[in-house]
Formats: C-alpha cells, structure tokens, sequence
C-alpha cells in the first residue's frame, strides 16, 4: 500500500537559529509544524548536534521522511555546526549515516530565520518527494 501525500509523515530535527519557528508549531508537544498535515518538529540548539542516530531514531519511530534543518551555510551562530551536519549528510564526516537508513527519504535544508513561508513549502514539496518514493519501494517489493 502507498502513501499520498497528506499521508505522509515527515520529521524535521531543525537548530532553534535557522527558521524561526516560534509562532508555527502547535500541539500537545509542541512539535506540529500549523499548515502542513503529519509534520513535526524537534529543535536543537545546533545542525551540528544532529547525529545519525536521531536521524535513525525518527526512522524507526515511524517518519516516512526526515529533514535535518540548520542556518544558512556560512551563517551558522556556533561558527561550522551546519558544515559538520551536511557533510554527515553526505557521509563526508564521522559518524556516518548507516546504509541501512533510506537516504532518498533524507534532505538537509540550510535556512535563514525569516524563511517560515518558504521553508513549509519546502517541507511540502519534500512530502511530494517521499510519498513519490515509498510507490517506488512498494513497486520493487
């Protein structure tokens, strides 16, 4: 069985610096991304304090797709957190991602705090994406 879109569930482990997101989270945690369906958001305080194993976690908690979100590259408030995250993304930095963690469900966004509109966007075009993705899987299977 596939997804459709609206189906979908995404989490974004975004740094607290990048988009500001005060006003557009709502929820019994706090975690609902307002205007955009099965999008949830976990903030850090840094892109770089996310480790592959949160980014496993979310996965194995049931996300269907997964954004690590951090400030624009060359912006980042504590100097490189946002190159040590992307190049982990990429595999590029210790420790890697596992292979066994679908990385064509996995996106890194690097954005400004004042890109709210545009980053749920973003987030819907991903689910877009995963949704197109899961029918894949589901067609090899």
């Amino acid at each position: 069985m596939t997804k459709s879109k609206d189906q979908v569930k995404v989490m974004v482990i975004a740094c607290e610096r990048s988009v500001n997101l005060d006003k557009e989270l709502s929820g019994a945690h706090g975690r609902d991304l307002n205007g955009v369906s099965n999008a949830y958001v976990v903030r850090v305080p840094c892109s770089g304090m996310i480790q592959p194993r949160m980014i496993e976690s979310a996965f194995n908690s049931g996300a269907d797709g997964v954004i690590a979100m951090g400030c624009q590259i060359g912006d980042c408030h504590f100097r490189e957190g946002n190159k040590f995250c992307r190049e982990r993304l990429l595999g590029l930095r210790p420790p890697v991602i596992k292979k066994s963690v679908p990385k064509n469900r996995l996106k890194g966004f690097w954005m400004s705090e004042v890109q709210v509109k545009e980053f749920k966007q973003r987030v819907e075009d991903f689910k877009t994406e995963v949704a197109e993705e899961l029918s894949k899987e589901a067609a090899k299977a």
